[in-house]
């Protein structure tokens, strides 16, 4: 150590300090970059899912039901109104890895706010064809849940879902859409481009 040094210990603090401080510097950035080069070739990736919907349908329906009391007596009747959407979606997946459907919705953008209804399971979805025969024609494969798309696989099938509003209040609606929430991937947003079937 020579004399200078001796009588200037703060020197080579300083210096020391200054090292340090530009190596962290140079750490942070190569981290930021690195993440900003990441997120870069995520967001340029194309979505493991894509779909569209070839057909719509619309199935309004006002039903008056008309109740006896335990003693036969009739009650008031009650009116009660429901829209039926029925969508048939192509979905394609054109990633390299399986992708999963986790579910499905119905989402409606209304005046005071959105309304959301999922597709009828297997199950309810026999029975509104059951209930419903003059539908009957519109019928095809329904889209599952939990349905597995390989790489490079499509698959067809319709999205039944209903809404508790009146044909008037329907047409008061602004806008349409049906969102398949996947596993593992971001949701997969489908605008209908097709116009809607009134039956």
């Amino acid at each position: 150590m020579s004399l200078l040094d001796s009588a200037n210990p703060s020197s080579s603090r300083d210096k020391a300090s200054r090292s340090g401080m530009l190596l962290s510097i140079l750490a942070a950035t190569a981290v930021l970059l690195a993440a900003l080069l990441l997120l870069w070739w995520h967001a340029h990736q194309p979505p493991p899912l894509v779909g569209r919907v070839t057909q719509l349908w619309i199935h309004p329906m006002h039903t008056v039901l008309q109740r006896k009391d335990a003693n036969g007596v009739e009650q008031l009747p009650e009116a009660f109104d429901q829209v039926l959407v029925l969508a048939q979606i192509h979905l394609q997946n054109q990633s390299k890895q399986p992708v999963i459907l986790k579910q499905l919705l119905t989402n409606l953008t209304l005046p005071d706010g959105m309304d959301s209804s999922y597709a009828a399971t297997p199950t309810d979805y026999d029975r509104v064809f059951l209930a419903y025969p003059e539908l009957a024609s519109l019928r095809t494969q329904p889209l599952h849940p939990d349905t597995i798309l390989q790489p490079g696989a499509s698959t067809d099938g319709m999205i039944l879902s209903s809404f508790q509003l009146s044909a008037d209040r329907w047409k008061q609606q602004r806008g349409m859409h049906f969102e398949i929430d996947l596993k593992m991937h971001p949701a997969l947003i489908l605008t209908p481009a097709v116009a809607p079937i009134l039956r």
